[in-house]
């Protein structure tokens, strides 16, 4: 990093450490005569927490050639009691992530959270926006398809790219280990992925409206508490993941629409623990609006499964393997489009939708290892695909240093075939990344 970048990295640690003051504020909370509580414990009565954090990436995420990112961000939860039998959860993050190239129009906030929760006898009613994750299986689920990700978002951990969709989600306890789960949302948010094309290509989103038409339902039965954890749902709504249709060619400009599709997925997944020893299993069975293979810039019919388990090793030391696994039913080979514009385009579709290849094969893994009474966290998270030979890895360092401050220093790398392969296409996002955070 060039110095008056590092300067300026510098400058947003001590930015963030002078915001942070205000976790401070807990100490004028004290009150010597006992005449009452000031707002900020009341704050926390009402489940105030959240955190202020500085992240420094040496890549973006949406496939550019930009380098050398610095962000601030704060976050904000609250968890206010509105009733008797009313809950609810609202919350917020605000970030820029460009702060080094003083690009102010990078500056977003958004509500990630914001729902009310209704306690009945037997069942909660939760109205409003919220993330719902579904799948046991360990960093891939065929069949999480409720909330959507931002892939292309400069904060390092995984839990930060979800944000909540606005719905209303329906839980059933038949007993304190079977519940029964019904969601519905007209109001349908994409994947944010990488998709990054020349100057010659012209791309236009279309993104499901917000009507009765489009929307979204899903059923889950869930048990848990046993000695096997298990799950079956359907979902019948539009895929998070977009593809890209090839609408031909205007003044030089290949011209492409970016829109996703309806689809129907059946999914099960099961969780059992054998001492040290932990199995999981997760599949889905995708139906799409292309049920006979005939048009390249929708997916096919496909069976998508993972299966795998973990051991823990001396306490502290976990290792988990899985063996991922999908076959493309009607699969047609997209490279001999004979139109050399189609065929470019279709590929990165394919790419992107995992359909290069008729039957995929797999592997991820995980490496976490505690130390120090888990004050230090290392962490090797990593893809291989068999069939093109592509990988992902991402390694990463969390040490708190106190209660409130933590650190953590990680990269994100691609492998592969740059035409051919996901994670080849994905290289220009090969990052290093740093972050200094605060929590109160």
């Amino acid at each position: 990093m060039p110095d008056s970048r590092l300067f300026k990295f510098c400058l947003g640690l001590i930015a963030i450490i002078a915001l942070s003051g205000v976790g401070f504020a807990e100490d004028i909370k004290k009150d010597d005569e006992g005449l009452g509580r000031n707002l900020y414990s009341r704050l926390q009565d009402e489940g105030l927490s959240g955190f202020l954090r500085t992240d420094y990436f040496s890549s973006d995420k949406a496939s550019s050639e930009k380098t050398d990112f610095l962000g601030l961000t704060a976050q904000l939860k609250i968890l206010p009691r509105l009733g008797d039998k009313i809950d609810s959860r609202f919350e917020a993050r605000a970030y820029n992530f460009d702060i080094l190239h003083y690009n102010n129009d990078n500056s977003v906030s958004e509500l990630l959270e914001g729902l009310a929760i209704f306690r009945f006898e037997n069942s909660d009613l939760s109205i409003g926006k919220q993330i719902i994750t579904w799948g046991r299986a360990d960093g891939v689920n065929p069949t999480d398809n409720l909330s959507p990700k931002n892939y292309t978002l400069l904060l390092p951990e995984e839990g930060d790219r979800k944000t909540g969709v606005a719905s209303l989600k329906y839980d059933y306890y038949f007993s304190p280990e079977l519940t029964a789960t019904l969601f519905y949302s007209p109001f349908f948010e994409p994947n944010k992925v990488p998709f990054a094309f020349p100057s010659f290509i012209q791309p236009t989103e279309k993104k499901p409206a917000y009507n009765i038409e489009n929307s979204e339902a899903a059923f889950r039965l869930n048990k848990i508490g046993s000695d096997l954890d298990w799950s079956i749902s359907y979902f019948n709504g539009f895929d998070l993941t977009p593809e890209v249709r090839y609408l031909g060619t205007n003044g030089g400009k290949r011209l492409i629409e970016i829109t996703n599709h309806r689809i129907q997925v059946f999914g099960a997944d099961f969780a059992k623990n054998y001492g040290r020893y932990g199995f999981r299993g997760e599949a889905a069975y995708m139906l799409t609006e292309d049920m006979d293979g005939n048009y390249p810039y929708i997916k096919n019919p496909n069976l998508y499964g993972v299966i795998g388990g973990d051991r823990t090793f001396i306490e502290t030391l976990n290792i988990n393997l899985q063996f991922i696994g999908r076959y493309i039913f009607k699969y047609s080979d997209v490279e001999k489009i004979q139109n050399q514009a189609e065929r470019s385009i279709y590929i990165k579709n394919a790419t992107f939708s995992g359909e290069l290849d008729e039957t995929q094969y797999s592997m991820s893994g995980r490496v976490d290892y505690k130390l120090f009474n888990e004050t230090l966290d290392m962490e090797v998270f990593g893809v291989w695909n068999f069939n093109r030979n592509d990988y992902f890895i991402r390694p990463i360092v969390r040490y708190a240093f106190t209660d409130s401050w933590k650190g953590i220093i990680g990269g994100e790398f691609y492998e592969g075939d740059e035409n051919r392969t996901l994670f080849g296409v994905l290289k220009k996002n090969n990052t290093i990344f740093m972050e200094l955070k605060y929590g109160f």
